[in-house]
């Protein structure tokens, strides 16, 4: 064993949280003479043991150590400070003695303790440290080491028996929340660190600087993506006193209550500082004073103001408030002085979501198919919270899976060893939707790019325009690339639009918006702008996201006088502002189709707004064979089918058409086993359809599609076609 070295602290790893682990280069584990999994003494403001593991390079730079909360916790050191590392000699355990840090806890009978004991193998404890553990249900539960045998350093082992007595009832700090319980808001909580540890910690350096420290934090974001999570961390890791405010709590219904209660937070904030006061939606204690109408909140929102910025001192206090619609929050608190800084939390991306999903299982038991990977790349839209119950819900299924193998009653439920698989996740996402996408909720297309017949130009078209932004964004940054803001998508109907644009949505694994147009317009005045303003806005917190505009002639019609003009004017120049506005589309698609682009406003279709338009001409030979075997696949087929000789015949039939050939004449095979008495399975060889159900139907649909006048006076079908009775008599004669 060598000497001690001086390193300095920063965040663990997500997956080490809670492990007793830490992480060091290569280079100081053989400089320390120590090896993979060897216990060291870590000493801070006090000393603990932990084993150590080698870092990766790109996560730990040179003099740095990787320490999770509960670590820094128990070595008494903060994100930043310094701390000793050196070898520690050790014994395994016999005897641990836990204390509860909450109050009033009891193990659920012997398989609850079995299942802590379990989870706290290999961990190395010394008196006085605090250790976590994920109980049942997902809930965790902190635990004080409150003596040890033999004396020391100890590992628990197997042999260990664990000892518990009850918790302090002066405790009530309760189980801290660390920054390894924050997935994807890694930047966010840097931000908010740089704002609030800085001034409580060191407020000398600011002395020193001559400079005021900041007073106020907004943070701002849809529901359930961290902002209390955030808050509640920075309280646990500066070990302010944190006082959690919710706006309708402090409004009363007598004259001055309200105020006073406000003062009273303060108060307490200033006699116990350094604080943290978290006004939690702050939206509804200081609304716009303008657009209230009651005195109650005028005088509540005044007298918040005096506190944040008033002659007296606010001393070693922190306000962090947080809302998700903050322009509905007053304009006077949101001027530096009072809340300085402004933090958008927002829906986290791909990486985000793994780190998300990887806190949530870190206690659960996965089997080896689980794909965290492929999980966080199929939630597009989930936000924490959204991602915590999909987590849960997947347990749930794991659960009911395991119920129905073993019946209630039978004594052998404390002994089911149940895992999460990727099919529990997968059917638990039919459950959870997510928060960004909510209001839009619509099941997720199940067309794929088999189902689309010909076309092969265009399908390859639009996967070189959608998904290789997604795919490969360092290749489009390198080229100095950008994936087009709109796709118009124009041509017959029946011809595919909406079916491309599904399968689309399904093979890029994005969040996918349709939007139907006539929804939109309302008889309120500028409801209409409002409602295409919140689809956007919405679609930009969902990125990245497909948002689609079925029929959009009707949406945004060419400009014209008259009585309805207005409206229409004002929708169309509320949709170019939103496509083309000073707000940018990040990682937003827009789509759209119509049979009738004359019918659209030019100025919508101008490069910058619809870069791309793609027209779906009417399918050729080989494009209707492949339409035809898409729809023919999955029917049985007679041996006298000929489908080249079907798709010569249905020359003018768009996808559609051909569609509806396929099913008529599935449906005249039916008739005919029916009729003929022959439904029994015996006779199942002759359930198939055949040529004739096909050519009866191609006839009636062709005879569909020409005009009443054509008919009567015995003008050909279509141009290069005549009828003369029957399908085998249509004859080509020219075209």
């Amino acid at each position: 064993m060598k000497g001690k070295m001086q390193l300095k602290v920063i965040e663990g790893m997500v997956e080490d949280a809670r492990k007793g682990i830490v992480r060091v280069l290569s280079e100081v584990m053989d400089e320390l003479g120590v090896g993979i999994g060897d216990v060291v003494a870590v000493t801070g403001k006090r000393t603990t043991v932990a084993r150590v593991m080698p870092a990766f390079p790109d996560r730990c730079a040179p003099g740095a150590i990787q320490m999770d909360g509960t670590l820094r916790y128990n070595a008494q050191v903060s994100i930043g400070e310094d701390i000793s590392l050196e070898p520690a000699t050790w014994e395994r355990a016999k005897i641990v003695v836990l204390a509860p840090v909450l109050p009033g806890w009891t193990g659920e009978g012997d398989h609850e303790i079995t299942h802590i004991k379990t989870r706290l193998l290999g961990l190395a404890v010394v008196p006085g440290d605090r250790v976590s553990v994920t109980l049942f249900g997902g809930r965790e539960e902190a635990f004080t080491v409150e003596g040890v045998t033999p004396r020391g350093a100890v590992v628990i082992n197997k042999d260990t028996a664990l000892r518990f007595k009850g918790g302090e009832a002066g405790e009530s700090r309760g189980q801290r929340v660390t920054y390894e319980d924050i997935g994807g808001l890694a930047r966010e909580v840097q931000r908010v660190r740089e704002i609030i540890e800085l001034p409580l910690k060191y407020p000398h350096l600011f002395k020193s600087l001559g400079v005021e420290p900041p007073k106020g934090i907004l943070l701002y974001g849809p529901p359930g993506t961290g902002k209390t999570l955030i808050a509640r961390a920075v309280a646990s890791e500066t070990e302010a006193h944190f006082i959690h405010v919710n706006g309708p709590e402090i409004m009363h219904k007598y004259y001055g209550e309200s105020e006073a209660r406000l003062r009273q937070v303060f108060d307490e904030a200033r006699k116990k500082s350094p604080s943290i006061i978290f006004l939690d939606e702050i939206d509804a204690m200081a609304p716009r004073r303008a657009e209230v109408h009651g005195d109650v909140e005028k005088r509540v929102v005044a007298q918040l103001l005096a506190l944040m910025d008033g002659l007296e001192a606010r001393g070693h206090v922190i306000v962090i408030g947080a809302t998700n619609l903050p322009d509905m929050v007053d304009p006077a608190l949101r001027r530096p002085g009072r809340f300085d800084r402004e933090i958008a939390i927002n829906v986290p991306d791909r990486r985000g979501r793994e780190e998300i999903l990887r806190i949530h299982t870190r206690g659960m038991s996965l089997a080896p198919d689980v794909s965290l990977s492929r999980l966080a790349a199929i939630t597009h839209g989930f936000v924490g919270a959204d991602l915590a119950a999909l987590c849960r819900e997947a347990g749930m299924y794991a659960l009911r899976r395991g119920l129905r193998e073993i019946p209630l009653g039978s004594g052998v439920l404390a002994d089911l060893r149940l895992e999460v698989t990727m099919r529990d996740f997968l059917d638990a996402l039919t459950e959870v939707e997510p928060s960004a996408t909510r209001e839009f909720a619509m099941e997720i297309p199940t067309a794929t790019w088999e189902d689309v017949g010909g076309l092969e130009e265009i399908k390859a078209r639009l996967r070189a325009l959608v998904e290789w932004p997604l795919r490969y964004p360092e290749l489009f940054r390198h080229f100095d690339l950008q994936a087009p803001k709109g796709i118009l998508l124009t041509g017959p109907p029946g011809t595919g639009k909406t079916l491309v644009v599904k399968a689309l949505a399904r093979e890029s694994q994005v969040n996918f918006i349709s939007v139907n147009s006539s929804l939109l317009f309302s008889q309120r005045w500028g409801e209409a702008g409002k409602n295409l303003h919140e689809i956007f806005r919405k679609a930009r917190q969902a990125s990245p996201c497909i948002l689609f505009f079925d029929e959009i002639d009707a949406l945004v019609p060419t400009r014209r006088g008259g009585e309805g003009a207005n409206i229409e004017s004002r929708l169309v120049s509320q949709f170019l502002l939103e496509l083309d506005g000073l707000e940018e589309l990040r990682e937003v698609i827009v789509l759209a189709a119509t049979n009738r682009m004359d019918l659209v406003d030019p100025a919508v279709l101008r490069p910058g707004r619809f870069d791309v338009i793609l027209e779906f001409p009417p399918p050729g030979l080989q494009e209707r064979l492949a339409i035809l075997r898409v729809h023919l696949r999955r029917r049985p087929l007679g041996k006298d089918v000929d489908l080249e000789a079907l798709a010569n015949m249905t020359e003018g039939l768009v996808g559609s058409d051909l569609e509806a050939v396929c099913k008529r004449a599935a449906l005249y095979a039916l008739r005919e086993v029916v009729e003929g008495g022959k439904t029994a399975t015996e006779d199942k060889e002759k359930w198939c359809i055949n040529a004739r159900h096909l050519e009866q139907a191609a006839r009636e649909v062709l005879a569909g599609k020409i005009p009443e006048e054509a008919r009567t006076e015995n003008r050909p079908l279509r141009p290069g076609w005549h009828a003369q009775g029957s399908s085998r008599d249509l004859i080509k004669i020219g075209r």
